[in-house]
């Protein structure tokens, strides 16, 4: 092999890991913002299920002080029709009827208030129970995707920590022109320096390139830069 096809060949192998680096670069970046965003489902579902927690235990105090309050109600009125016997003076007796009537409005509207509370904590407990089922499935649902996702960063962060160690022995067996070439593009565009030709368009900037141009890059037996982006150019098969 000569020392140009060599180069060549060496490229294409860099050329791999560069394109899976920035993949990996492009995964690690997506990674945390979808696990960012199943945190964010979970919380909002467990907020709900709070909330409507919260709504049939206000609904359930509001009961128990509405029978309290009735009850005493209810003694009241037991209490005041019993001394009607008792009073003596036409205006007394005229209050007692006052009072005794106010009691028993009193004692109507406590009684029909219950009923729309008991109606609306069988609402709210049911809420509260679909709520409560959905944040339990979807808990164990998101935190297995939340593991896969982890996994899957871990399992990214190995394989960039391996290539970005077999990148640099790759480079040490390039010819020094190539190597110093290699090196000027890379400071250059700080992501990838070698970059693969796809359907006769430069694989990172997109430019289509000249027919002829993506025959020779196909051919591999010269180097060729991106007319747009100055990446060099290669050429190899899934």
């Amino acid at each position: 092999m000569t020392d140009l096809r060599r180069d060549i060949s060496l490229l294409v192998m860099i050329a791999r890991i560069e394109a899976t680096l920035y993949a990996h670069k492009m995964a690690l970046q997506k990674i945390p913002t979808d696990i960012a965003a199943i945190d964010r489902s979970l919380a909002a579902l467990e907020a709900r299920d709070k909330a409507l927690k919260a709504t049939l235990e206000d609904l359930t105090t509001t009961r128990r002080n509405t029978e309290k309050k009735l009850r005493e109600h209810e003694d009241h009125l037991k209490k005041s029709r019993g001394q009607q016997s008792l009073v003596k003076t036409n205006e007394e007796y005229t209050a007692m009827l006052k009072e005794i009537s106010n009691l028993e409005q009193q004692i109507s509207d406590e009684e029909e208030q219950l009923l729309i509370l008991m109606d609306r904590i069988e609402a709210a407990q049911k809420d509260a129970k679909t709520a409560g089922e959905v944040v339990t499935t979807e808990r164990a649902k998101r935190t297995g995707e939340r593991a896969v996702l982890e996994a899957q960063q871990a399992s990214v962060k190995a394989e960039v920590e391996r290539l970005t160690r077999e990148r640099p022995k790759l480079l040490s067996e390039l010819s020094p022109p190539v190597l110093k070439r290699y090196e000027r593009l890379s400071e250059k565009h700080r992501d990838v320096a070698v970059v693969r030709v796809k359907d006769d368009h430069c694989g990172t900037c997109g430019q289509t390139l000249p027919p002829q141009l993506a025959v020779e890059v196909r051919k591999g037996d010269q180097f060729i830069m991106c007319p747009a982006c100055g990446r060099i150019l290669i050429h190899y098969a899934d």
